[in-house]
């Protein structure tokens, strides 16, 4: 929920957003048909926006719809007091349902079509980071999170010159870090109770929208070859081992091997459906071979 509601900050001032320009200009179209009545009044002049609009995820696995509902359960004087202190005003015929529909409607026109490809980028900096933490140890991490954040001597520093200075003690609470492409410099939503949470801006942003043609057949073959190009493919929906054996003509042990390969690679993921495992292509494969992850 955090990158939908950041996401119009990019649309209501693009040219504080350069590297998501090409996101903006790819949904242009389809904004003007969004519910801007509503939508509008999410996000205010200075770029400030209700504390109820970004909840934190109970788990890694909550879904936007999870958030959503979260949003439709706010009590509606939480609901008026959170908008009249990012407006000044509370505005005329708004309300928690009206915001979860437009919401909605936002995520399905602009966020949706392209969330496969933003859910890899930011999947790939939380997994460098770990990467980095493991190796070289926090302060290595934390440092290397962006030019305005450093960290010492068990102190961080994130310096945010347009954000009046406050000191937030952990206390044994954590920190999570949250990359957002929406977000050019970094920021802390400050959430009373909850542990710290330090949004950053991922790496590899500066490519993220550029048109790249997706390799024919014949070149994905010699990438990583004949077999497993063949299977990618098949793929189009989720099939066992056994399916794509027989689709193949070769054996299911055979099959097995390219799979397991494909899963290291991060290209394919198994998922249970009863006694059966049925393989399906991720979001890194759909980005390498130009199609659509169901």
């Amino acid at each position: 929920m955090a990158e939908v509601v950041l996401s119009l900050r990019a649309l209501r001032e693009p040219g504080r957003f350069p590297l998501q320009l090409g996101w903006v200009r790819a949904v242009q179209p389809r904004v003007r048909e969004l519910e801007w009545d509503v939508l509008r009044w999410l996000v205010n002049d200075t770029m400030g926006s209700p504390d109820f609009l970004t909840p934190r995820p109970s788990s890694p696995l909550t879904q936007f719809a999870d958030e959503l509902q979260v949003i439709g359960a706010v009590d509606q004087g939480t609901f008026e007091r959170q908008l009249v202190a990012v407006h000044g005003e509370l505005p005329q015929g708004i309300s928690a349902g009206k915001v979860v529909e437009a919401l909605e409607q936002y995520w399905q026109a602009v966020i949706q079509p392209y969330w496969g490809r933003m859910r890899t980028l930011l999947s790939a900096d939380i997994s460098y980071r770990g990467h980095v933490l493991t190796q070289h140890g926090t302060g290595a991490m934390l440092n290397g999170l962006g030019p305005a954040i450093t960290y010492a001597d068990g102190l961080l520093k994130v310096d945010r010159v347009s954000d009046p200075s406050r000191t937030e003690r952990i206390d044994g609470r954590g920190l999570v870090l949250q990359p957002t492409l929406f977000g050019p410099h970094a920021v802390i939503p400050f959430d009373v109770g909850a542990p710290p949470l330090l949004g950053y801006p991922p790496r590899g942003q500066a490519h993220l929208w550029s048109v790249v043609e997706p390799p024919s057949q014949q070149d994905l073959a010699q990438l990583i070859g004949t077999p497993r190009a063949r299977i990618l493919q098949l793929l189009t929906y989720p099939r066992s081992t056994t399916d794509l054996a027989g689709e193949l003509k070769v054996t299911p042990s055979a099959v097995s091997q390219h799979l397991q390969l494909l899963r290291r690679t991060g290209l394919v993921e198994p998922q249970r459906t009863g006694k059966q495992v049925l393989y399906r292509t991720t979001e890194l494969a759909a980005l390498l071979t130009g199609t659509q992850v169901d």
